[in-house]
């Protein structure tokens, strides 16, 4: 007998979830309804149901937490370079609010020794920024302070604040556009002193991205290091 193309329950109740949180009824970082509860809807056994949820861990669609359920995981999006990851992020609606905790003098020893040791800058201090990013339900996914020259053009910054809430737009005005950089992107541990921020306890594992950049005259554009949280950021390389 040919063998019959009519999917297993369990594939229906997995392509029916994944039609939810395509259509945002599940949104990102929120659980979804408990197995009972999907019991119930689908009128299935709880191994039946407990397959179809392990089919959409399998797709990336859901991430589980043991001892608190099943939760939509954050689907990752086409980074332009022009744009940078962060502001990709947003524009494709996965950020819910991108929030500055400050704006702040630092001295030029606040870059590290070997960035300082390569890199020219044609400003007496820096400024640091510092935001948040933040997903549905106000998560924090990732942390960022980002070093840049206190050059005349931006020596207001701390009473105007970002153009358009970007970093990269503010320095284009500034006459700082990057024009080459390095990035380094290493596994770490969150730090007491931002563990509060992330809601998290300190020690968990985190995502940490170094990244300096300058301008086509060789000066520093920016120094930034982000904290992130790796269930929303991920490293994509194709040769």
């Amino acid at each position: 007998m040919p063998s019959s193309s009519v999917p297993l329950k369990y594939e229906r109740i997995a392509r029916a979830l994944a039609a939810d949180i395509a259509n945002g009824v599940f949104p990102i970082d929120e659980p979804l309804p408990s197995e009972a509860a999907l019991v119930q809807r689908f009128s299935a056994s709880r191994n039946t149901v407990r397959q179809a949820l392990a089919a959409l861990a399998d797709q990336g669609l859901i991430v589980t937490r043991p001892g608190v359920g099943s939760f939509v995981a954050f689907q990752a999006v086409e980074v332009e370079d022009e744009l940078g990851w962060a502001q990709a992020i947003q524009q494709h609606g996965v950020v819910n609010r991108v929030r500055l905790l400050g704006i702040t003098q630092a001295p030029i020893e606040s870059l590290p020794a070997e960035i300082r040791a390569t890199t020219r800058t044609e400003s007496s201090h820096l400024w640091l920024i510092e935001r948040v990013r933040q997903v549905v339900g106000d998560r924090v996914i990732s942390l960022e302070r980002s070093l840049v020259p206190a050059v005349p053009t931006l020596g207001d910054l701390p009473l105007r604040g970002l153009r358009d809430d970007s970093i990269l737009r503010t320095l284009d005005d500034a006459g700082l556009a990057a024009a080459e950089g390095e990035q380094w992107v290493e596994v770490g541990q969150l730090a007491a002193a931002d563990a509060e921020v992330f809601g998290q306890p300190a020690g968990d594992t985190v995502l940490v991205s170094r990244c300096v950049t300058h301008t086509s005259e060789g000066t520093l554009a920016e120094y930034a290091v982000s904290v992130m949280d790796p269930g929303f950021f991920r490293l994509h390389l194709t040769f």
